[in-house]
């Protein structure tokens, strides 16, 4: 089982999107953690633009 976790430190970023799912695409990650991601909350849509796959169950835990 392969786990990536990642402090992204915000995803308003271009350049740091493309590099979170290049290195998703590389290592075919089973579980990703996203910390700092500095969204209100990640959406199905969102997700799935990074995880690159159709499949998945996830759980947004917004920050307090």
């Amino acid at each position: 089982m392969k786990i990536i976790t990642w402090n992204v430190k915000g995803l308003g970023n271009l350049k740091k999107n493309i590099a979170i799912k290049d290195s998703f695409r590389k290592y075919t990650p089973d579980i990703i953690l996203l910390q700092e991601t500095k969204k209100a909350s990640i959406d199905r849509k969102c997700l799935l633009s990074f995880w690159g796959r159709q499949s998945c169950n996830y759980l947004d835990i917004p920050a307090s």
